[in-house]
């Protein structure tokens, strides 16, 4: 089975008009996709037109094709997407019609031999493709079921579905007459709103695709601290166009722009030098969370059924001190959500209580939901819960300004990746565990869920937690001051950047 994912990039039209160029080279770049999918169910010609000049992988919009030309497929040829041929037969494919009024003829052509499926796994994108709901009778309807259900049926290898209509995140095995097909979502996210948005779309044979969404506004200079889009554009009339300009511009011809502070202009002067380079910057002389001992802090994750949880069904912890990980997991009754509190104390009371407890972003989650969890089904183990030390690095980096990270966005999937941490390649994302133990829930069946994988992924974050806590502990410290100059000293001050 291959092991390398097939990248894509789903980009609307919207989002090709609201990126510049150097910004649309920048999203491209961060993504590193295979190739670049128009999504739009019409024909954009000048996004295509703009998105074809300025990248150097294959852009794919099956809405300017001829009659002939209705559906298009590609596949990895000698480490790069290429178009292939009908009758070629690779390990992974990504066929791409242009509505979903095509999908029987393209059955039909599978029935005949006309064409050959992939050995491993197809990758269908459908633009148009939507889901119904009926508010009625609360049932909802996969768009050209029948016409997916007959094109499962004709190939020989499983088919995965990327739909147009539904937004990225979006997963569910659909079951139609008998046969499941997986459709995944590659449109806009919920809640987009007046921000166009796209997302990265990693595709594996096993047939799962993790999609990243992503918004406009985090690429080229509006993913600099302190650039908005009047900044934008008022650095743009003085000639700073791209994230290198701001890198090479001295700080006080960025404070010459008007409405730049000085403390705006070190802070993005010091931002651009981090997502140029990768590597993270500590902003203050503020110490990262003490542990109790010479022993590096537990890196802790839980998974649950939602953001409102009636159940934590998984606990992972990771020990960089002696590289352990240990997990607990409901996987039998998920009506006993104490199960899995009793047994996480009483390991981690008897075993590592005198130990620090690390999260990213647990201050506003994870912390308060064990609470929860603990006084309710654990109360006797309430007060010795309550004397562990617990510290979150996202507040301490983020919210509390005491480092600038490299990634894009400020989830820890993110900031590792950029920090070059290579975790298990999952697939999966937190909503979609979620939504594989709301489904055990429903149906009492343990299989169901990959559990080994849903494991990898908690244990993913564990270890992407400590290497980002290693990469903040090692980074250089340049501390803001109201006295920093770009004179060229050895003061340290943001500015000297």
């Amino acid at each position: 089975m291959s092991e390398e994912p097939l990248t894509l990039l789903s980009l609307p039209a919207r989002a090709v008009r609201e990126l510049a160029a150097p910004a649309l080279a920048d999203a491209v770049a961060y993504g590193d996709p295979d190739g670049v999918w128009l999504s739009d169910p019409t024909p954009e010609p000048r996004a295509y037109a703009t998105v074809r000049d300025s990248l150097s992988v294959p852009v794919v919009h099956p809405q300017l094709g001829s009659d002939g030309d209705s559906v298009v497929r590609h596949a990895r040829v000698d480490d790069a997407l290429a178009a292939v041929a009908p009758d070629a037969a690779p390990e992974l494919d990504v066929l791409t019609v242009q509505s979903s009024a095509v999908l029987d003829d393209l059955a039909a052509a599978f029935e005949a031999g006309e064409r050959r499926p992939a050995s491993e796994r197809t990758h269908l994108v459908v633009p148009g493709l939507d889901v119904e709901t009926d508010a009625t009778s609360l049932s909802a309807t996969l768009t050209a079921s029948d016409e997916l259900t007959r094109l499962q049926r004709a190939t020989d290898a499983p088919i995965t579905v990327l739909a147009g209509e539904l937004p990225a995140g979006y997963h569910h095995d659909w079951t139609l007459d008998g046969t499941t097909v997986p459709v995944y979502g590659c449109g806009p996210p919920p809640g987009h709103g007046e921000t166009p948005t796209f997302a990265t779309l990693r595709c594996v044979s096993a047939g799962t695709v993790a999609a990243t969404p992503m918004r406009t506004s985090q690429f080229g200079l509006r993913a600099l601290a302190g650039i908005g889009a009047a900044t934008a554009t008022r650095l743009h009339d003085r000639g700073v166009d791209s994230r290198t300009d701001v890198r090479e511009t001295p700080v006080r011809n960025l404070v010459d722009v008007s409405g730049v502070s000085r403390a705006n202009a070190e802070r993005m002067h010091a931002h651009a030098e981090v997502l140029a380079t990768g590597d993270p910057l500590r902003l203050t002389n503020e110490t990262l969370p003490v542990t109790r001992d010479d022993r590096p802090p537990l890196c802790l994750d839980i998974e649950t059924d939602g953001l409102s949880p009636t159940i934590i069904w998984q606990v992972g912890v990771y020990d960089p001190h002696d590289d352990s990980y240990r997990s607990f997991v409901e996987r039998e009754d998920p009506d006993e959500p104490g199960t899995i509190i009793e047994a996480f104390l009483e390991w981690f009371l008897a075993t590592h209580a005198d130990r620090t407890v690390l999260t990213w972003n647990g201050y506003r989650f994870d912390y308060p939901e064990l609470e929860r969890f603990i006084d309710k089904h654990a109360p006797h183990y309430a007060e010795a819960w309550a004397d562990v030390w617990t510290y979150d690095l996202y507040k301490w980096a983020v919210r509390d300004g005491n480092a600038l990270l490299p990634g894009r966005t400020n989830k820890l999937d993110d900031v590792a990746a950029a920090l070059g941490f290579e975790g298990a390649e999952t697939g999966l994302s937190g909503a979609q565990t979620a939504a594989a133990y709301q489904q055990f829930m429903r149906t009492g069946d343990p299989a169901t869920v990959d559990w080994g994988r849903h494991e990898r992924y908690c244990e993913d974050d564990c270890r992407a937690l400590w290497h980002v806590y290693a990469a903040i502990r090692d980074a250089d410290r340049r501390a803001t001051t109201d006295t920093a100059t770009d004179s060229g000293g050895t003061q340290a001050g943001l500015g000297d950047f």
